[in-house]
């Protein structure tokens, strides 16, 4: 079964999500956090979701304030916000479902690894994570993404587009010298982090280096994916992978 759910955040705005039921009662629950500036009906997310339904697992996924269905502009997206969006999408889950919460499980794609890597350290709800193509290191990334020239009409104009995104000066003033990964030293929980050798976003290096820095975490490299893991043998390992994965820690 799967049912949509809209609720309001702290700031009023309407977001939107879909629930997955499985038939068991008390499940566990696992909560889908979305890359920056995508949408929950990414197929990744729809697969991963009737997957971890198929083995007796709630799942939710949402879209993000300014993101998909759910209210708000895109350029207005920060980290911080979207912490806050989490917190209220799992009090929802919580409040609406009867799940066993101390089986807790999220996945985080790109951006999203840092939402529920900060929010888990700061909230202790979460048993396991995953991380597709994790972003934690904003200020290197930044200096691949962005020119001198971005930076100087970021800063004048208040927004900049990429590409279909558009990126705000609060986003960027709020990252720009952010590396994330210290948040994972905090971390007593088994991780996995599931990485593109192909990603033309963030370089599979990143992973590695976190991989043998933190023994909780265990990498595992496609090497025919991209960022997005769109191509349909790399989307299925992606699936089968995480599942079976949440099959285990939760």
């Amino acid at each position: 079964m799967e049912k949509p759910i809209v609720f309001k955040n702290k700031r009023g705005k309407q977001l939107v999500g879909v629930l997955h039921l499985p038939e068991r009662k008390k499940p566990p629950a696992v909560i889908i956090c979305h890359g920056f500036q995508n949408t929950k009906t990414e197929r990744k997310y729809i697969k991963l979701a009737r997957a971890l339904r198929e083995q007796g697992i709630l799942v939710f996924r949402f879209d993000f304030e300014g993101c998909g269905d759910s209210e708000g502009r895109p350029r207005d997206i920060t980290v911080e916000k979207e912490i806050s969006d989490l917190k209220i999408a799992l009090k929802t889950v919580l409040e609406k479902c009867d799940v066993d919460s101390d089986r807790i499980g999220f996945v985080g794609g790109s951006l999203g690894s840092v939402i529920v890597s900060l929010f888990a350290e700061k909230e202790k709800k979460a048993k396991t994570l995953v991380f597709w193509s994790q972003a934690f290191d904003q200020k290197k990334l930044f200096e691949n993404w962005y020119s001198q020239e971005d930076i100087e009409k970021i800063e004048k104009e208040t927004v900049i587009y990429k590409g279909e995104k558009e990126i705000g000066k609060d986003y960027y003033s709020e990252n720009s010298n952010k590396d994330y990964s210290i948040i994972l030293s905090k971390l007593n929980l088994p991780i996995l982090i599931i990485h593109g050798e192909q990603d033309e976003d963030v370089p599979v290096e990143f992973s590695k280096r976190l991989a043998e820095k933190y023994k909780n975490i265990t990498l595992e490299i496609l090497d025919k994916a991209n960022h997005k893991f769109n191509d349909f043998h790399s989307q299925q390992e992606l699936i089968r992978i995480t599942t079976e994965w949440f099959k285990k820690y939760l």
